[in-house]
C-alpha cells in the first residue's frame, strides 16, 4: 500500500506523509549521488499517538545505491528500527550472499559506539561525513557514532528520506524478528526543512 504523499507546506518544507494505512510509505530520493560528502539535513522526526518519546514509523534518513546494492554500501544514517522503536546507525555491504553489517543496533555482531544522546521525536539536524574508509553521523552537531574501516566503499550514493508504516504480517515479522511495535494508523508526518551538501576537495 504504497499510498503515501510528498509535497510542500506553507513554509516551503517538504512533508513525507503515510495514511496510517498497514505499508503506506512515502519517499524522496537525490536524483545525484554522492561521495568525499558531508550532508546535512534539518529534519522533523514524528511522535508515536500516546508516547511523546517515542518517533513514529520506520522513519530513515540514508544513503545507498540501489542499483548496486549491497556491493557499493547502504549508509543508514536515521532508521528507527520497528523491531524495537530504537533509531540505529549502520552499514551495509559485501554481497547478496555474503553481507558485512556493523551497527549501533543489537542486532550487529560488529557494534558501533553510541557517543551522544540518541534522536527522539521533533526537530533535529543530522549531519553525514562519507568517504572511502570512513564515515561519521552527527545529532544536532554533535557525533552520535563513527566507524574506520576498508569496508566503508566510499562509492557514489543516493540520499533517500523515507517513511513507512510498517504492516503486522507474518513476512514482514519474519524479516524483522517481531511484530513491529511502533506503526500507527494514525498518518503520520515527517519533514525535510533543508538539505545541504559540501563536498571534499
Amino acid at each position: 500500500m504504497g499510498d503515501g504523499t510528498t509535497g510542500t507546506d506553507s513554509s516551503g518544507d517538504i512533508i513525507l506523509k503515510t495514511s496510517g494505512k498497514p505499508g503506506s510509505c512515502a519517499a524522496l530520493i537525490s536524483p545525484g549521488a554522492y561521495q568525499s560528502d558531508v550532508i546535512e539535513a534539518k529534519l522533523y522526526f514524528p511522535s508515536l499517538p500516546g508516547k511523546s518519546g517515542t518517533i513514529a514509523d520506520w522513519t530513515s534518513f540514508w544513503l545507498t545505491n540501489a542499483a548496486k546494492w549491497p556491493a557499493d554500501g547502504e549508509l543508514d544514517a536515521v532508521e528507527v528500527e520497528p523491531v524495537d522503536a530504537t533509531n540505529a546507525v549502520t552499514w551495509h555491504s559485501g554481497t547478496a550472499a555474503a553481507q558485512y553489517t556493523a551497527s549501533t543496533s543489537s542486532f550487529s555482531s560488529v557494534r558501533l559506539p553510541e557517543d551522544s544522546p540518541n534522536l527522539t521525536p521533533g526537530w533535529h539536524t543530522v549531519d553525514i561525513v562519507y568517504t572511502k574508509g570512513f564515515f561519521a553521523v552527527y545529532y544536532d552537531f554533535t557525533e552520535f557514532t563513527s566507524f574506520t574501516s576498508s569496508k566503508v566503499t566510499g562509492d557514489p550514493l543516493n540520499i533517500y528520506f523515507t517513511i513507512v508504516n510498517t504492516p503486522a504480517t507474518s513476512s514482514i515479522e519474519k524479516q524483522i524478528g517481531s511484530p513491529p511495535i511502533n506503526s500507527d494508523t494514525t498518518p503520520t508526518t515527517y519533514t525535510v526543512h533543508s538539505l545541504k551538501i559540501w563536498t571534499f576537495r
